[in-house]
């Protein structure tokens, strides 16, 4: 020991020889092996004797170490020299590397390396000084539970983990439940024994790393409930079982007392927790109290009824814990079954009956009847007669052998008998006749058929023989049936066929069946048949029974054929032959195979024929045709220069056609050229009055036949042309 002292004192007494501030700093700072609470700081070291490390959390480090001073320092974060709150001296000595501990996670530190030399009481740091900055791992302990407020029955709570961290090492899960039983799966499931608040805690860790969560799971207690009939009322006589009405009138009634003991939660701790509590007291008939602690209530029907508290407590509006306590009352049946009343409502004055019947299978019930006018009866079924016509109250009275008592009103009308009566018909219709509107003396009935609109009424006579018709009233309740009747014969109906011709000079007969009727032709006959030879309108008309049928024919006087093809003609090449053939009820026979009658326009050369045929007689007719060639026209000159030298020395039309007349104009009218009978050849050799015309335009009018369907057919043609030299 006195060897390590002395060297120690020899060390201060070197260190504070040297009084010089070291010249080169430390370097190089990096680190590694970091988790959540700890990290390898490793530096390369200067030429100082020794070196300090200071660590900042959260910003760089500010308080520069002051020469002369010696600072303690230690590995674990906070326990070092402090020159702040959050900077704390971590390392002194002679090595290159520290572990620093106690260091919060997902956090920024800041590590700065000064180099000193000296020793004693003489230090002297760096001024320049290394540093670097680290962040720390993190790691997040979190979880869910699926439901954290349940009730003691049937609990179990899901525990799902949503811890993380930035490491990648493995994640370790340690549960507690808070009733002395533990886990250690990522997730889980747990069920307690009794209710209370239980606090469950999840710790996570991993290399360097650990966090700690805490959360509460509320485990309520099951209410207990029960309930029986309030004892004071059932000495009033409101038992279990009631008369749906006592025998004083008053209705049923049950009082009901709950009984809830009293059971609090247990807190963290150590108090007592009430949470809300929510009455519902069903009455088993659909009606429902709600938050009433004791139930009452009146039923509209007898029967057995099963009455159910249910009692549901809540925390923060959300029902987790509920008992319930059941069990049945009785209501009599009232003596009296208004389903099981028969009896009659309305009945006309005359003969009326009314009969009145309770069809109760209950034997024991004594049944007294009031019939409004004075009048009683006894029995389950009774008969009564009334005297006048008017609205009646009755009353039954009936009590049962529970003593249970019940009494029924209604009312029964007595009324006159109607009196109705159908207007608008007539005895007998025919056939097809139009609609007849009817009518009746007093509204609101039915017809007999239905086929008749009630809004409209109508009577179609449409079916043959005796047809009756009947109107159903019924004024209040009393039933009156009006008839009337009506036969609807037939129309004698016959044809006479469809229309038809007749050759002119023969004639036509048409008969009709006569038998019991009365026939009349448009000719005036009154036979059953008639003749005509002229054409129009045959009509005849038949009678029975006052019912007539008309009908028609129309007749045509046709001519045998007459058939004209006209003249054998010469005709031009681009010409025709238009030939028209008309005749009545005709067949027509061609020669050449064309079928048909009406206009037919030939424009080949050729000998045609053809024959009609009616039924009247027969006509034929031929024609021979032949087309030139070419076609028929007149050719005109539109100049010519009368100059000797034999071409085109004279304007002169040309072509197959007949000139009848010529004429030339000048410009201003003036005629210098007119041929009216052709006796001479039609031209003009460009002179007038012995002198030679000027060179210029001149004006033409020529009239000519044009060989048209073997005729001349007149034809004007007018225009201008050009007089050169």
């Amino acid at each position: 020991m006195r060897i390590l002292i002395s060297i120690f004192l020899a060390y201060v007494l070197a260190m504070s020889a040297s009084g010089q501030a070291p010249s080169v700093a430390a370097s190089n700072v990096i680190f590694g092996n970091t988790y959540c609470s700890q990290s390898l700081v490793s530096w390369t070291n200067g030429n100082g004797d020794a070196r300090i490390v200071i660590a900042s959390k959260g910003a760089a480090v500010t308080s520069l170490p002051a020469n002369n001073n010696y600072y303690l320092a230690s590995p674990t974060f906070g326990a070092g020299y402090s020159f702040s709150s959050n900077e704390f001296v971590v390392f002194n000595g002679f090595g290159n590397s520290v572990t620093v501990s106690n260091l919060e996670k997902n956090t920024t530190y800041y590590f700065s390396v000064f180099e000193y030399n000296g020793g004693g009481l003489v230090f002297s740091y760096s001024s320049t000084y290394a540093e670097a900055s680290i962040n720390t791992k993190n790691i997040t302990a979190d979880f869910s539970i699926d439901d954290s407020y349940q009730c003691e029955n049937g609990n179990n709570s899901v525990f799902t983990s949503s811890s993380s961290q930035d490491a990648s090492s493995t994640l370790a899960h340690s549960w507690n439940f808070g009733d002395g039983n533990t886990a250690s799966t990522v997730n889980t499931s747990h069920s307690y024994a009794t209710y209370k608040i239980y606090q469950v805690t999840l710790v996570v860790s991993s290399q360097g790393c650990k966090d700690t969560m805490i959360r509460e799971d509320t485990i309520a207690p099951k209410p207990d409930v029960a309930f029986s009939l309030l004892s004071d009322s059932v000495a009033a006589g409101y038992t279990q079982q009631q008369c749906f009405y006592k025998p004083d009138g008053s209705s049923n009634y049950f009082y009901f007392k709950s009984v809830v003991p009293f059971k609090p939660l247990i807190g963290v701790s150590g108090t007592q927790i009430v949470d809300a509590t929510d009455f519902f007291w069903y009455y088993g008939d659909g009606n429902v109290d709600k938050n009433v602690i004791d139930g009452n209530h009146s039923y509209s029907s007898p029967g057995v009824y099963p009455v159910k508290l249910v009692l549901i407590t809540t925390n923060n509006n959300i029902e987790f814990c509920s008992d319930s306590f059941e069990f049945n009352v009785e209501v009599f049946s009232s003596p009296i079954d208004s389903s099981l009343l028969a009896y009659d409502t309305l009945i006309c004055l005359n003969n009326n009956v009314f009969s009145f019947e309770h069809n109760t299978s209950n034997s024991g019930v004594v049944h007294n009847w009031d019939f409004g006018d004075g009048s009683t009866g006894s029995g389950s079924t009774t008969k009564h007669s009334y005297g006048a016509s008017r609205v009646y109250q009755f009353r039954l009275d009936a009590t049962d052998q529970n003593s249970c008592f019940a009494t029924y009103t209604d009312s029964v009308e007595v009324v006159p008998q109607p009196d109705n009566q159908i207007i608008g018909l007539d005895p007998v219709y025919c056939e097809g006749d139009d609609a007849v509107k009817l009518s009746v003396s007093i509204e609101g009935g039915d017809w007999i058929p239905n086929t008749i609109d009630a809004d409209d009424p109508e009577f179609t006579p449409l079916t043959l023989g005796l047809n009756i018709i009947k109107y159903t009233l019924d004024v209040d309740g009393c039933l009156d049936t009006t008839e009337v009747s009506t036969r609807v014969n037939p129309v004698p109906r016959f044809e006479l066929g469809p229309d038809t011709s007749i050759c002119a000079g023969s004639s036509l007969t048409k008969f009709v069946t006569k038998g019991g009727s009365a026939i009349l032709w448009s000719t005036g006959s009154k036979d059953s048949f008639t003749t005509t030879s002229s054409s129009g309108q045959l009509w005849a008309e038949k009678t029975i029974d006052g019912c007539s049928f008309r009908d028609e024919l129309t007749v045509t006087l046709i001519n045998s054929p007459n058939v004209d093809l006209g003249r054998d003609s010469l005709l031009c090449g681009d010409g025709k032959r238009s030939i028209n053939i008309q005749a009545a009820e005709a067949t027509y026979l061609w020669n050449d195979g064309y079928a048909g009658g009406g206009q037919r326009d030939i424009t080949s050369s050729g000998d045609y024929s053809v024959t009609v045929i009616n039924k009247c007689g027969s006509a034929t007719d031929d024609v021979s045709l032949e087309f030139l060639p070419y076609v028929c026209d007149i050719f005109i000159p539109n100049a010519f220069s009368p100059n000797g030298d034999g071409l085109n020395d004279v304007f002169q039309p040309s072509g197959n056609v007949e000139i009848k007349s010529m004429h030339v104009f000048s410009r201003w009218g003036e005629k210098l050229y007119s041929n009216l009978d052709g006796k001479e050849q039609f031209g003009w050799d460009g002179f007038y009055q012995d002198e030679k015309a000027q060179i210029g335009h001149y004006f033409f009018i020529i009239h000519y036949l044009l060989p048209e369907d073997g005729y001349g057919r007149p034809r004007v043609a007018k225009g201008e042309f050009y007089l050169i030299d």
